[in-house]
């Protein structure tokens, strides 16, 4: 596949089947990351395979009530309640790439999303299907969140700075959206 039939034909997809994406893929998906630039060739973003269906439930619901109460103004964190409650936004997802980075380097969240990049067209390549999922520093600040943090081997000073749900489509795979990047200004 070239590269730029990945760019053009991949979509993010919210809707999995139940087969679950085996280790091997992920591992064969995830031989990308060595090659992604990143600030200062630091290379300190942390990956953490999730495929814990109680794990990926948690933090997908988690951080599914922290978008929609920053949406309303609510900076608070989510009571344990509001999360049992929640739909998740990592919907049916068999597998969650976390990428973490240091809270104190300003460009930790610039490199996951370069990794995440590249991670999603790798998966697309290999048929998986994939959604990258941002805004989410506060998805593990509760006290149930940080100890999962800690159980994954991640001290506190590195937080979560996006998310790749992964699966394999469920249904048609979506269509071309209706873009107009075409309007671009030349100086």
């Amino acid at each position: 596949m070239e590269l730029s039939d990945a760019i053009s034909g991949r979509r993010s997809v919210r809707k999995f089947t139940d087969s679950p994406v085996s280790r091997e893929m992920i591992e064969k998906i995830l031989k990308v990351v060595d090659y992604c630039p990143n600030a200062g060739n630091r290379n300190s973003t942390k990956i953490v395979v999730i495929t814990d269906r109680a794990v990926i439930d948690y933090i997908g619901k988690s951080h599914m009530v922290v978008i929609k109460n920053f949406n309303k103004g609510i900076t608070a964190l989510p009571s344990e309640e509001e999360i049992a409650a929640s739909e998740s936004a990592f919907y049916n997802a068999q597998a969650v790439i976390a990428l973490f980075g240091a809270k104190n380097f300003y460009f930790s969240s610039a490199d996951a999303y370069i990794m995440a990049q590249n991670i999603t067209l790798a998966a697309f390549e290999q048929n998986v299907s994939t959604c990258i999922v941002g805004e989410v520093l506060n998805s593990l600040a509760t006290e149930k969140g940080k100890q999962l943090q800690k159980e994954m081997g991640i001290p506190e000073e590195i937080v979560p700075q996006t998310y790749i749900t992964m699966g394999y489509c469920d249904g048609e795979y979506p269509k071309y959206p209706k873009r107009h990047y075409s309007d671009v200004i030349y100086v």
